[in-house]
């Protein structure tokens, strides 16, 4: 019974950001139990790898998630692949560290575009895809900074926040389509995105972590497939928090 709460045989994904870090994670993961996915990302060359590992149902697509018109040419690609969809992984993401007053407004429009925007775009378009046969999935990579405040990062935290209160916004939506969208907030996880303050803050975020270290993108990999699987059918609007205990601190 368990195996079969958890299987994604025959589903259809579609995860951004899947060139590395989390959203590789997840996409190999989803690959593991039984989907075909669609991987996504600025350089189809930076998917070839997670291709290879998937094998022959991972199908690469190249996408700017900044640019608009990009990223419907994305999907369009994603759903002519799949032949529609079933699960949407909304990880891509960028930040941006800096005062308030050293923030441009190219700067906080591009960590906007990328982190919720495009977000926004993705849920609107594929939504028709997602209810037609009911039993739709979306999973948005938000972050615990989406739930509590730090200094020096206004444009990252406002956007995740806001990715937050759109999840349960659409969440209210979709419900009696049969479409479940949830969140997951990460804490601190070690990839290339995180590598300046890993090195700058990495010991004092570890000892602060009650678990004492620093999350892996595997570490993510339980909460989506729970949510993108028939596990969470009656879970919706919600943002399971993974951090190793931070935010409970």
């Amino acid at each position: 019974m368990t195996d079969l709460l958890f299987d994604l045989s025959g589903r259809r994904a579609l995860v951004t950001g899947a060139s590395r870090g989390i959203g590789r994670a997840v996409a190999l993961a989803l690959a593991e139990r039984g989907a075909r996915v669609a991987v996504l990302a600025r350089s189809a060359n930076a998917l070839r790898e997670v291709t290879q590992i998937g094998g022959p149902g991972v199908f690469a697509i190249e996408a700017d998630l900044a640019d608009s018109a990009s990223l419907a040419r994305g999907l369009a690609e994603a759903l002519e692949t799949l032949g529609g969809l079933d699960i949407l992984v909304n990880n891509a993401g960028v930040d941006h560290h800096a005062p308030v007053e050293e923030t441009s407004l190219e700067e906080w429009a591009r960590v906007q575009a990328v982190d919720l925007q495009a977000v926004f775009q993705l849920c609107r378009d594929a939504g028709p895809s997602l209810a037609a046969d009911g039993g739709g999935k979306v999973v948005n990579i938000a972050s615990v900074l989406g739930t509590r405040a730090v200094r020096n990062n206004a444009a990252y935290v406002a956007a995740k926040h806001g990715l937050i209160g759109l999840t349960r916004s659409i969440a209210l939506e979709w419900a009696r389509r049969g479409v479940q969208v949830n969140a997951v907030a990460p804490g601190f996880i070690s990839t290339q995105m995180t590598a300046s303050i890993r090195d700058g803050a990495g010991d004092l975020i570890a000892r602060r972590t009650p678990m004492g270290r620093w999350g892996r993108p595997e570490d993510l990999v339980g909460a989506v497939v729970f949510l993108a699987s028939s596990a969470s059918n009656f879970v919706t609007g919600e943002t399971l928090i993974v951090d190793g205990g931070l935010a409970a601190s």
